[in-house]
């Protein structure tokens, strides 16, 4: 009886002891990702995750993220095909398969859409889009057992890397970047043979597939270096090869098959569907590649030079692709990481992997403080194949950036248990001190040499007045705005979304095809030419472009355009410049507007064209 009790007392006793341990071992990763998510939070301040008059960004992109967010939601409720919308650039409409729409994103908001408008959407997933990726690099570090602060260091080098502070400038779908570390980490687990493979395969097939629908290019650049890292790892020991292979050719073919039946029909729609465009969206010869010395030389966003700031990087660099930074201090750091773990397999993949995409990132030739030498680089090879000649170079320095923090992370643990081998507890303690004091250390050259130009920018979103859009017809009409909606001035596709799409624009921004189907990011010009002419000159951003004056010929002109593409709605933003000779014009051709609210006014014909 007495032994029955001391069991029982021993097992309620370690019953206990399990649960009060529970909160302690959630409470360093819960703090960890609380300061990830308030650095989210100052990055965009004062914009706020719930604000719909105010957006993250200070140009078209940013509305062009927060236009394709709001897309998938409403493509959804109404049936409509989330790779292809006629809401833009009407008559011909947008593939929009072939654009950075991230429709995974979208669907990521559909919870919210009830409670929260298309502008407070994209706030959310921006300002949480870095703090997530962070921990997900965190949380991926601690599977591997990485010791928590050093797990925490890798996290926030990977999320909020210069590559993230740069695309964080507007581009969502460049800095959601939590599924590259599954990945990882998903074929570790297949390499070293653990768990079920098929459960494996599956969970492989599935994750490639979501990063695909949240960005392509960064997809396809995933798969290239996993591919050269799992080959090296085969180089690496020639021994166990066959063994690798053995366990790992189930989940591989069960991953790429389940990602070739899900990503069928997106595939043909990029390459074949209705508006695709042919050739790359971007030239052969163009500035997104990485310079040699750009990896040491801090860019426009980081608040500390060293002295090393080059001014033909700067002037050659687009800001916002400017991402490849590391600095001279953090470089030594992980030098001397590598160094110290140089036997450790996984420190060899993380430096052989950071090698790679760093190479590849810079291009086709090297190109050094903005000189072009004629040293030719592997990417040369990658711009000559179908499909893959649409990634930019700059763009694998998310990887670089990931791999340089598992460089960090793996040796700061690497020394941190090597405290195992003291038998002094004295000695033990002394080391457990230094460990946290180095990573303490890391965390400081981090901040001082990253340190970025926070808060980033942001722009007004202001949607239409109710009154105006309670004039709008039903029939989601074809509407002509002023400004003219393009990547200069975005704000139309803002009124669009969030009075639920409820017209369809003349203009838009997106890459679609031109006439002689090549792709283009601005709308085709009218037929017949000279409304939009008119409107172009107005708004003043062509200095070749003067002012056209009102004529009747003009006149006769516009309303044979507004006949020929059915438009019945007419926007003009009177704070916009050129705004009153575009209010004269419309005022001859439709007579007087019909509603006027702050500085819209409208024009609305429920019978047929204006």
């Amino acid at each position: 009886m007495t032994a029955t009790t001391n069991t029982r007392a021993g097992t309620e006793t370690l019953s206990n002891r399990r649960r009060s341990a529970a909160p302690r071992r959630w409470f360093f990763p819960g703090c960890v990702i609380l300061v990830y998510l308030a650095l989210g939070m100052i990055a965009y301040w004062p914009v706020r995750p719930w604000s719909s008059t105010q957006i993250f960004g200070s140009g078209g992109d940013s509305v062009l993220a927060m236009w394709f967010l709001a897309w998938i939601p409403h493509s959804l409720a109404h049936v409509l095909n989330p790779w292809f919308s006629n809401s833009i650039f009407v008559p011909q409409g947008v593939n929009l398969s072939q654009n950075t729409e991230g429709p995974l994103l979208g669907l990521l908001t559909v919870p919210f859409a009830p409670k929260l408008g298309p502008v407070a959407r994209a706030n959310l997933l921006m300002e949480l889009a870095m703090p997530i990726s962070a921990a997900s690099a965190f949380l991926v570090l601690r599977k591997w057992r990485v010791w928590g602060p050093a797990a925490a260091v890798g996290g926030l080098l990977y999320g909020f890397s210069s590559f993230a502070l740069g695309q964080g400038l507007g581009h969502l779908v460049l800095i959601f970047l939590p599924l590259p570390p599954l990945i990882a980490m998903t074929v570790v687990a297949i390499v070293r043979g653990e768990s079920s493979q098929r459960r494996l395969g599956i969970q492989l097939g599935l994750l490639v597939t979501a990063q695909f629908f949240c960005e392509m290019e960064l997809t396809t650049t995933v798969v290239i270096i996993t591919a050269g890292a799992f080959i090296f790892v085969l180089i690496r020991r020639p021994s166990l090869a066959r063994e690798v292979v053995r366990r790992s050719w189930r989940p591989f073919c069960i991953g790429a098959v389940i990602t070739m039946a899900l990503l069928a029909y997106p595939v043909w729609f990029l390459v074949e569907g209705p508006q695709h465009y042919t050739g790359t969206a971007q030239p052969a010869v163009n500035p997104y590649y990485n310079d040699l010395l750009s990896f040491l030389s801090p860019g426009p966003l980081q608040q500390v030079s060293f002295g090393l700031r080059l001014s033909a990087l700067q002037a050659s660099a687009k800001v916002s692709e400017y991402g490849s930074y590391i600095g001279a201090p953090l470089l030594l750091i992980g030098i001397l990481f590598a160094a110290l773990s140089r036997r450790s397999a996984r420190m060899q993949i993380a430096v052989t992997a950071f090698i790679g995409s760093a190479i590849l990132s810079m291009g086709r030739h090297l190109v050094i403080n903005g000189h072009r030498t004629p040293v030719p680089l592997p990417f040369a090879v990658l711009a000559r194949l179908p499909l893959l000649n649409n990634i930019l170079p700059t763009r694998l320095s998310f990887i670089v950036e990931g791999c340089f923090a598992a460089i960090i992370a793996f040796g700061l643990d690497d020394i941190y248990r090597s405290r195992s081998a003291l038998t002094s507890r004295l000695a033990g303690r002394a080391q457990v001190l230094r460990t946290h004091g180095l990573a303490l250390g890391v965390v400081a050259v981090v901040i001082v040499s990253q340190f970025p130009q926070w808060p980033f920018p942001h722009q007004n979103a202001s949607a239409l007045p109710k009154e105006l859009t309670a004039v709008i017809p039903g029939g989601n009409p074809v509407a002509l705005t002023y400004p003219f909606a393009s990547p200069l001035f975005a704000s139309p596709m803002i009124w669009q979304s969030t009075d639920n799409f409820r017209f369809r624009l003349l203009g838009g921004y997106s890459e679609h095809p031109d006439q002689s189907g090549k792709p283009i990011g601005w709308a085709i010009p009218f037929s017949p030419s000279g409304l939009d002419l008119f409107l172009d000159g107005q708004e003043g951003y062509n200095p070749y472009l003067p002012p056209i004056p009102l004529t009747q010929t003009l006149i006769a002109l516009t309303k044979q355009t507004l006949a020929r593409y059915d438009v019945k709605v007419l926007i003009v933003d009177r704070s916009m410049k050129g705004s009153g000779p575009v209010m004269s014009l419309f005022h001859a051709v439709a007579g007087p507007p019909t509603a006027m609210g702050g500085r819209y006014v409208i024009w609305a014909s429920k019978d047929g064209p204006l």
